[in-house]
């Protein structure tokens, strides 16, 4: 970047500051009111533990008063049902309107699509949740730059940059792990969820999932993987990005459900797909770090007859974490067809309730597996195959493997 660029990224960012200050300058002053009336934020999420161990989700719901006050919404309101509801005078706010100019003037203004009708209210949102954010984390007393700074700097980053890496995250259903965190590769852990980012998982739409709001919410540890960056030209396909995880994001969440499942025998799996920005942001919630993604119903059916509320889930020690760790490294060093075939069966067997069923979806994962081309009984080498890989693991004998083998398959077969 030439020194011409770098300084119209600056005035960018001097401008943002300016757009924050006169909000925040402005709510500052109706706080300092002792007439003034602050909503509360309704929808701010309520975490509650439950027997099972497991957190469950609750709104503050109208009818409370006790959530955090919703400072910037008697200037700007941040729902939609604000803006329906929304009777205070409007007060005119010039630095933010020289904000919206400066980016359309610019080529980040192409970014945020401010040649459309209405799409000055984006940058306003921006700037408003970064005012709220600010207020709720760092107190209302007068201004200090570095906090702004903290708060002000991913949004603007949110704007300017070209690539957008982000940490996928997904709450492990329902099961209980003995570590707070415990490594699997240079880019991939098992971890406790921290509270804040609990109570921000909440806010993601489950409508059309299928999943029950109890098994969305019955996760202490979470899958996570840093290694993802999001492609995007605007800030609108950034957010449809964040709420939508590709393709190559849920066959490695697989990976590692099938690895969890095959060295412990656990039963889990997962209703969310979280997506947390590093680094950067394109707005926030009152206090919450930002969480975007999608809900996903890949988990028994039990999970829902109130699996979530009383005891009983799967617990992964930490020498079972272990061997999580080996199968995940070894499934990804094998990236084969018939590897991810067989994963795909594993995972939709150890999630059915029908016995047959995740016979006959564990009998078509082992023939992909252990199968080839020769033309012998099918039920011959699957037990030969199975018994051979048991000598290496030590755990169990051949022959115990082979008569589990055929006893399994004559079943799948009545």
């Amino acid at each position: 970047m030439d020194e011409a660029a770098v300084e119209r990224v600056r005035s960018l960012y001097r401008a943002f500051e300016a757009a924050f200050d006169e909000l925040h300058a402005a709510v500052l002053e109706k706080i300092e009111n002792p007439d003034q009336y602050f909503s509360p934020h309704h929808d701010y999420p309520i975490l509650s533990p439950v027997d099972s161990g497991f957190p469950i989700f609750h709104e503050h719901g109208f009818y409370s008063d006790n959530a955090p006050r919703n400072y910037v919404g008697v200037f700007r309101p941040l729902s939609i049902l604000g803006a329906l509801t929304h009777r205070h005078p409007k007060k005119e706010f010039p630095e933010g309107a020289k904000l919206i100019s400066l980016l359309k003037g610019s080529e980040f203004g192409k970014r945020l699509q401010l040649d459309e009708p209405f799409s000055g209210h984006d940058v306003d949102r921006m700037v408003a949740t970064a005012v709220e954010r600010y207020l709720h984390v760092y107190g209302t007393g007068p201004l200090n730059p570095d906090n702004r700074r903290k708060v002000l700097r991913p949004i603007f980053m949110g704007v300017i940059r070209d690539d957008y890496p982000v940490t996928v995250m997904v709450p492990i259903a329902l099961t209980h792990f003995a570590a707070d965190r415990f490594p699997l590769s240079g880019n991939a852990y098992v971890a406790r969820i921290p509270r804040g980012l609990q109570l921000a998982r909440s806010r993601i739409d489950r409508r059309g999932s299928g999943a029950v709001a109890g098994v969305v919410s019955a996760a202490t540890h979470a899958y996570v993987s840093t290694d993802w960056s999001l492609p995007a030209s605007t800030i609108r396909g950034v957010r449809d990005g964040l709420n939508d995880p590709s393709q190559n994001v849920l066959e490695e969440i697989d990976v590692f459900f099938a690895a969890l499942r095959a060295a412990t025998g656990a039963i889990t799996g997962y209703a969310q797909v979280c997506m947390v920005p590093r680094r950067w942001s394109v707005g926030y919630f009152v206090d919450l770090p930002p969480v975007f993604g999608a809900t996903y119903r890949r988990y028994p059916n039990s999970f829902d007859n109130y699996g979530w509320a009383g005891v009983g889930q799967s617990v992964v020690t930490a020498r079972e974490l272990e061997d999580v760790r080996r199968l995940y490294n070894l499934i990804l060093g094998r990236r084969e067809e018939r590897v991810a075939i067989a994963l795909k069966r594993l995972n939709s067997c150890m999630t059915r309730d029908d016995a047959v069923d995740a016979i006959l979806d564990a009998t078509i994962g082992l023939e992909v597996l252990l199968g080839d081309q020769e033309n012998q009984a099918l039920s011959y080498k699957l037990r030969l195959r199975a018994g051979a890989l048991a000598r290496h693991s030590g755990t169990r004998k051949p022959s115990d493997v082979v008569a589990s083998v055929k006893k399994s398959m004559k079943s799948g077969q009545r």
